[in-house]
């Protein structure tokens, strides 16, 4: 076969420099370059390559496309124009739990409080204790100088010795001194008047025979009327004296005693309180605020301190049982009854809910004081038990609290969103929907309590209807 040579210019080659092919069957002894080898393949590939990006872009272009037409054309239901009120909401009046709760903020205090006075008039001695101190049942709380209490202690029992003798000799008042003596006195009187009377019975018969004369039988007559006198005399005495030891006169001898015997106690009792110990076991607090002009507590109970009898050194609170006191408002006083449940939370002490009772709800409205003009707010207290395996740490005096009431609890009741109720609040109404026509009226209602679920509707619905909200 006669040789053959074509010369083919190849695209990005120049056409000076040809570049001969062989003939089929001979083999390509020229060198090949390359860089001449990657410019033979280059057009295939990039055209490969451009391809499958311009389907790439179109996948991304179509899909965004798509997905904003998705997100900016409306629902076919709220355009489709057959009902332009399909466009608000409804609500499907369906029963629920209607609870009402009134929440008072209110103040911890201790359920009891003892008070600890002044045995007797005298100056503190010895302080034991202090202020917010723990103290137990018998603790040393004060020591107060005695001599005073003491000195008045020996004048009663004077006062009672002294009115003990005087019963005595009542009670034994017709043996006695004043009595014997009028008896002794009385019985003279009388035999001396005997004696008179027999001369001058004598005198007479003799002054009747002339043997004595006027005058001296006119004697023994004037000396036997004289000692009549006396004998009436002498027994009036007696009497008087036996008068004395009657039964008003004993009376008052024994209420004497019985006055001077409790002076004595009280005294004992007082001369005991030198020492003043804590008659319950609890908190040592301030004493309460006196309203006697006269008795003021003293900021500091130290030594040399002048106490008057009665007057309060301390108060003893018993934390076994605490007391919230708070305010609730006019509107919701009413709801509050007497042993209602109550929810005690405060964030003083975190953790568990304490649950405690209504105890107190005043009578009375706080309307302000000192003049000052406020809503009148009436004082509700609960109590609950002060020591709880819930609240490690200690519940103090004075801590801050919240009382949670509930006062209504309905398992079954008609409750609609706040927005439903339209109108005014006179004459609120709510609008309904039929489900058959798919027509709106407006139904007039009966507000109930308004709670966090909603308006509770006491009348005006039934279960099942349906209503459109704004």
């Amino acid at each position: 076969m006669a040789d053959r040579t074509e010369r083919v210019t190849l695209r990005g080659m120049p056409s000076s420099s040809p570049a001969p092919i062989p003939a089929e069957g001979e083999a390509d002894d020229r060198p090949v370059d390359a860089g001449e080898r990657r410019t033979a393949r280059g057009p295939r590939s990039a055209r490969r390559a451009a391809y499958v990006a311009s389907v790439a872009l179109c996948v991304v272009l179509v899909g965004g496309a798509s997905l904003w037409y998705a997100t900016r054309t409306p629902a076919p239901a709220a355009i489709s124009g057959e009902n332009k009120q399909e466009a608000g909401r409804v609500f499907t009046v369906v029963p629920m739990r209607s609870v009402s709760r009134v929440t008072i903020l209110g103040m911890i205090g201790a359920g009891k409080s003892v008070a600890v006075v002044s045995p007797f008039d005298g100056t503190v001695r010895e302080r034991r204790a202090e202020l917010g101190a723990r103290v137990n049942t018998d603790d040393i709380l004060v020591m107060m100088d005695g001599g005073e209490a003491e000195s008045r202690f020996r004048e009663a029992q004077s006062a009672l010795l002294k009115a003990s003798m005087a019963l005595d000799v009542l009670n034994r008042w017709d043996n006695s001194a004043d009595v014997m003596r009028a008896r002794r006195t009385l019985e003279s009187a009388e035999a001396a008047l005997s004696t008179y009377e027999r001369q001058a019975a004598e005198t007479k018969a003799l002054f009747d025979r002339g043997i004595v004369s006027r005058n001296e039988y006119d004697g023994l007559v004037q000396q036997r009327d004289t000692q009549r006198v006396g004998v009436a005399s002498a027994r009036q005495d007696l009497q008087t004296t036996m008068e004395r030891g009657n039964e008003n006169n004993r009376r008052l001898v024994e209420l004497d005693v019985a006055n001077a015997k409790a002076r004595l106690s009280d005294l004992k009792q007082q001369v005991d309180g030198t020492i003043v110990r804590a008659p319950v076991a609890g908190i040592l607090t301030r004493p309460p605020a006196s309203g006697s002009a006269t008795i003021q507590t003293p900021t500091v109970m130290d030594p040399g301190v002048r106490l008057t009898r009665g007057q309060p050194i301390f108060a003893i609170a018993d934390t076994q049982t605490l007391i919230v006191t708070g305010k609730a408002d006019e509107s919701d006083v009413n709801q509050l009854r007497i042993a209602q449940s109550v929810t005690i939370s405060s964030d003083a002490f975190p953790g568990d809910s304490i649950t405690g009772r209504v105890i107190g709800v005043s009578a009375e409205a706080d309307s302000g004081v000192g003049g000052t003009a406020r809503a009148p707010s009436f004082e509700v207290r609960a109590a609950f038990t002060g020591r709880s395996d819930d609240h490690p740490q200690p519940i103090r005096l004075g801590m801050s609290a919240r009382m949670t009431i509930e006062t209504r609890n309905n398992p079954s009741a008609i409750v609609v969103p706040i927005e439903a109720v339209r109108g005014s609040s006179t004459a609120p109404i709510v609008r309904m929907r039929d489900p058959r026509t798919g027509k709106e009226r407006d139904q007039a209602v009966v507000l109930g309590t308004t709670n966090e679920s909603g308006v509770e509707i006491i009348k005006g619905l039934d279960i099942g209807v349906t209503i459109v909200l704004p």
